[in-house]
């Protein structure tokens, strides 16, 4: 039994809070473990539901480059040369910065995610991991990955521990064949996992894809059975009302990835108000590092803020709402009890200085985490009843930014 002693809550509340197996309970026994909180504001662990999370390593390449250039030119010729050591440093830099800045579950979509499940474990995040399915429409390549990803999956259970998770991750519907796409909704089937797609991310994209089928991306993917409850939407910027009541209708959700789509000029925004008010499950990601420039997600709660009032109006979104997207609509989304602190659910949590700079004045705290904060501010991040982060400080920081650092010039001498 864990106890964390004299916590502020964000109503206000002055509260002990207990952690027996993980998640949080009711006052229990006698402690094994004391945290005194010194009335330090408790939030939920926040939930980045779309990321490549080793991409840190691409931080800052392909600048100024619409989305297909930046593909094209900038991104997959320098994946081409990825090897497991560069993969393993990109993904333990992002751990730490998620850490450091306060997430606590990530949704996963790139390469060797079996190898890099070790990594997560060590670091000690929860994740749903998705090994990237491209088959370029070549039925060879795609009998090949559909030999070789079932074992990847397979090893992620086998290593996960239960906190990592596999989720099947074709790319999009112009990289992944009808075959592909249908093949990845019966292997989630199959092993009781979600799905996890870029979906309408430019008008190009969609543009394209009515042209050549008569239909929209969204409309498309439901016709071959993956717009379903555990299917989450990256981007989908260009949505039509159909698609929207549609989404709405199978119980899909949607990541909303403010910051990547402007920094590429995906247009948009996405139309938040109008998914949330169809009853869609809206949840907030960062994509990768290379095209954020970062994996904080507070930074991504405040421009989907921004952005949302910006098209509907000043009052259009509460601060609450935006939480709750960054929190426990993503928990939502990846099948996981989690993201409230209450009893019951994933004991994922951080502790906040609320006499830190940006968090002062306290008139509206929930507005001060989503709109003012800075990372600094965070002390404490606890993931499964386990600290990560204690007084600021992660182990190995240093190391790793090291680590990462020669990765990444290594990667780029190879293309020299």
């Amino acid at each position: 039994m864990l106890l964390v002693r004299d916590v502020r809550m964000l109503d206000g509340r002055i509260t002990d809070l207990y952690v027996s197996d993980g998640v949080f309970v009711s006052e229990g026994d006698a402690s094994d473990e004391v945290i005194d909180a010194e009335r330090s504001l408790a939030v939920p662990g926040l939930c980045n539901t779309h990321t490549h999370a080793a991409m840190t390593l691409l931080r800052g390449v392909g600048e100024g480059m619409e989305l297909d250039r930046w593909l094209n030119e900038a991104i997959w010729p320098l994946e081409g040369r990825m090897k497991k050591r560069h993969i393993e440093a990109g993904m333990r830099l992002a751990c730490l910065e998620m850490i450091r800045t306060g997430t606590t579950l990530f949704n996963d979509m790139y390469f060797m995610e079996d190898e890099m499940t070790s990594v997560v474990r060590d670091m000690g995040l929860r994740a749903v991991l998705g090994e990237g399915l491209i088959d370029g429409f070549d039925m060879e390549k795609l009998e090949r990955e559909q030999r070789r990803i079932p074992g990847v999956n397979a090893e992620i259970l086998k290593r996960g521990g239960g906190l990592v998770m596999p989720s099947m991750s074709p790319h999009a519907v112009y990289t992944v064949s009808q075959e592909g796409l249908r093949w990845s909704r019966e292997e989630a089937d199959r092993i009781g996992s979600g799905t996890h797609i870029h979906a309408s991310e430019t008008e190009k994209e969609v543009h394209d894809w009515i042209e050549r089928t008569g239909r929209t991306p969204v409309r498309y993917l439901d016709d071959l059975g993956l717009l379903q409850k555990n299917t989450v939407l990256a981007h989908a910027v260009h949505l039509s009302d159909g698609d929207i009541s549609l989404i709405a209708k199978r119980g899909a959700s949607v990541s909303f990835n403010a910051i990547s789509n402007m920094k590429l000029a995906s247009g948009g925004p996405m139309r938040f108000r109008d998914l949330a008010d169809a009853g869609t499950n809206v949840t907030i990601g960062t994509d990768g590092a290379a095209s954020n420039n970062s994996l904080d997600m507070f930074q991504a709660m405040k421009v989907s803020s921004l952005l949302v009032r910006n098209r509907y109006g000043a009052s259009s979104v509460p601060p609450g709402e935006i939480l709750r997207c960054a929190t426990v609509n993503g928990y939502r989304a990846l099948g996981i009890k989690g993201g409230l602190i209450e009893e019951g659910y994933a004991a994922d949590m951080l502790l906040v200085d609320p006499k830190h700079y940006s968090m002062t004045p306290g008139h509206d705290l929930v507005s001060n985490i989503v709109h003012s904060i800075s990372p600094e501010a965070v002390r404490f991040s606890m993931v499964n009843g386990v600290v990560l982060m204690k007084d600021g400080h992660v182990p190995d920081a240093e190391r790793i930014v090291d680590m990462a650092q020669e990765a990444a010039m290594d990667l780029i001498q190879e293309g020299v």
